[in-house]
C-alpha cells in the first residue's frame, strides 16, 4: 500500500465518510459500504482532505491549470483540492463549477467560477467512482461549453468492482476498494472480507 493511504482510509472512517452495513446503492445494488463525503465537514477534516487531493494534482496532473467539480460535492472538492495545490507549490490553479440547472439571474447558466478556455488543461474533481456517468456528463458538457477535453479525473475513492474499471478518461483515485479491504485486514477487522467479495461480484 502506497504510503499515507492508509492514514487517509483511517480519516475517511473516523469522520464517517466511509461507513460500514448494509447498503442499498443508487443502481439498486447492495453494499457492504457506504461513502459520504459530506461527512467531512469540519476546517480541520477539509485541509486534511485538500492536501491530500492538491498533492494529487500535483504529483499526477503536473500541467493541470483548472479544476472542474460536478455539482454539488465535487464543488467543495475541487475547492480545496486548490487550496491544498497552493499550499503544497505555491502556485495558484483555477477552479471551474457547474449548477444541475441553469440560473436565470446574476451570473446566469449552468457554469460558474472561472471559465475554461479551449487551452485550460482541465481536470475534473469528484468524491467517489461508480459508474463514472457523472464524470462522462461533466465532461461532455465542458467539451460542449467550451470545447476543452479533461485531461483526467481525480475522486477521493473509487469503488467501481472488478471487471468494471472506468477506462474513458485517466483516473486517479487517493483510495480504491482493494485498499480499503487491506487496511481493514491488516488490523485485523473482518469487514475485510465483505468488501472483497463486493469488489469480486461473490455474495
Amino acid at each position: 500500500m502506497k504510503p499515507g493511504i492508509r492514514e487517509l482510509i483511517a480519516f475517511l472512517i473516523e469522520c464517517k465518510a466511509v461507513q460500514f452495513g448494509d447498503f442499498t446503492l443508487k443502481s439498486g445494488e447492495k453494499s457492504p459500504f457506504f461513502v459520504d463525503l459530506g461527512c467531512v465537514a469540519t476546517g480541520r477534516q477539509l485541509s486534511f482532505l485538500g492536501d491530500a487531493l492538491g498533492r494529487a494534482v500535483q504529483e499526477r496532473f503536473p500541467d493541470a491549470t483548472l479544476l472542474f467539480g460536478p455539482p454539488y460535492k465535487g464543488i467543495v472538492l475541487a475547492s480545496i483540492a486548490a487550496e491544498g495545490y497552493h499550499r503544497a507549490t505555491g502556485r495558484d490553479i483555477g477552479v471551474s463549477f457547474s449548477r444541475k440547472e441553469a440560473k436565470g439571474h446574476g451570473e446566469k447558466g449552468v457554469f460558474f467560477g472561472q471559465k475554461p478556455t479551449a487551452a485550460d488543461r482541465v481536470v475534473i474533481v469528484d468524491d467517489v467512482l461508480s459508474s463514472g456517468g457523472t464524470k462522462l456528463d461533466a465532461a461532455n458538457a465542458l467539451r460542449d461549453a467550451f470545447g476543452v477535453t479533461p485531461r483526467g479525473v481525480l475522486v477521493t475513492l473509487d469503488r467501481t468492482r472488478k471487471g468494471h474499471a472506468f477506462t474513458e478518461l485517466p483516473l486517479v483515485a487517493l483510495v480504491n476498494i482493494l485498499d480499503l479491504a487491506q487496511s481493514l485486514d491488516d488490523a485485523g477487522d473482518d469487514r475485510a472480507s465483505l468488501i472483497r467479495r463486493f469488489y469480486e461480484g461473490t455474495p
